[in-house]
């Protein structure tokens, strides 16, 4: 399971192909893909933004300090919305994206890390709620559109 929490996860796309010719090699079968990332889910898109940038800042600003990371900039961090590791966002937002890598990575599985950095319980409860509601039931539904290549 790919911890993907920085960059385009489509880098992983030859990681996870290596994997899966390797086990053909050795004789056994194709084992699932799982992806782990950071994010969070709610009502819109300028809420998750907003909401997820006041907690990421303050985290990856520590990082920086402690291990030399990049500098928390607001920029940086929408590239990371956008088209990144972070899958902030609302609901439809966050199922395309998760749709996505699902396909390009031939992913069975894809968990949200989304308790980290002191969030708030009741977004950490919105968006498990979501998560269940409505991004689980959309992401079957554009996979079952265009299925993952598993």
């Amino acid at each position: 399971m790919p911890a993907v929490i920085g960059g385009r996860p489509q880098r992983f796309a030859g990681h996870v192909e290596l994997y899966h010719r390797t086990l053909e090699q050795l004789g056994h079968a194709r084992r699932p893909v799982a992806q782990h990332s950071l994010g969070i889910v709610a009502d819109t898109d300028e809420e998750a933004v907003e909401t997820w940038w006041k907690y990421w800042q303050s985290m990856v600003a520590q990082l920086a300090k402690e291990r030399g990371f990049y500098r928390p900039i607001r920029e940086r961090y929408m590239r990371e919305v956008e088209t990144g590791a972070l899958f902030v966002g609302s609901p439809e937002t966050v199922a395309r994206k998760i749709a996505t890598m699902a396909r390009d990575l031939r992913l069975s599985r894809f968990d949200l890390k989304y308790d980290v950095m002191n969030l708030p319980r009741e977004a950490r409860a919105r968006t498990i709620e979501l998560l269940g509601r409505e991004v689980a039931p959309r992401v079957k539904q554009l996979l079952t559109k265009e299925p993952t290549h598993v």
